[in-house]
């Protein structure tokens, strides 16, 4: 069984590297097996079609990815230091894991289904994280906020940073992410209005 799933993980590295590269649409079962030095056969033995693999290859990275931001939520630190952490490390991770990060951002390929309960997932995941930074926040008195708040709190958070996805992964402006993650995070914690 340890042989079994040794090899279906090589498989998956190989084929991780290879949509990266290619994309889905340009990837086929035959470019995977000769890169990872297996049969076709052997490729269907483990995996009923591309679009498993590519699955696979997305769920593989968002636990990744979810462990990685995980590890920041539950870090010490005050509200906002976390918030910076999280965002910043978000956006690094997505040069890394660039097949989730292309369902993240595209939800209109060929492939819809899979992009669709893959961005749903990450969805679901980024409230989670989102709304566990606040109740730490609040139970740290550092936040002017009441749990009945944190949804709609959240949920406006979420939007905000969806909303730099845009220039970082589609644009490439990366070298001004953190400038505009700084200015974000000024809103929420200071707002607008002079004092």
């Amino acid at each position: 069984m340890e042989k079994t799933n040794e090899i279906r993980q090589e498989i998956l590295k190989v084929a991780q590297r290879i949509f990266s590269h290619y994309g889905f649409g340009k990837t086929t079962m035959e470019l995977i097996a000769k890169e990872a030095g297996k049969g076709k056969s052997t490729l269907y033995y483990y995996f009923k079609s591309k679009e498993e693999i590519y699955a696979s290859v997305i769920e593989n990275e968002g636990n990744f990815i979810q462990n990685e931001l995980l590890k920041i939520i539950n870090s010490a630190g005050d509200t906002k230091t976390i918030f910076r952490k999280y965002s910043l490390k978000r956006f690094e991770l997505a040069k890394i894991v660039v097949n989730y990060f292309n369902v993240v951002k595209d939800e209109y390929l060929t492939h819809y289904n899979i992009i669709q309960k893959y961005r749903k997932k990450h969805d679901e995941f980024e409230l989670m994280a989102i709304k566990q930074i606040l109740l730490k926040g609040i139970s740290n008195n550092e936040l002017n906020l009441n749990e009945n708040q944190v949804d709609d709190v959240a949920l406006g958070i979420a939007a905000a940073v969806k909303g730099l996805e845009i220039p970082f992964l589609i644009e490439r402006q990366s070298n001004t992410i953190e400038n505009k993650i700084d200015i974000l995070l000024n809103l929420f914690f200071y707002g607008l209005l002079k004092k």
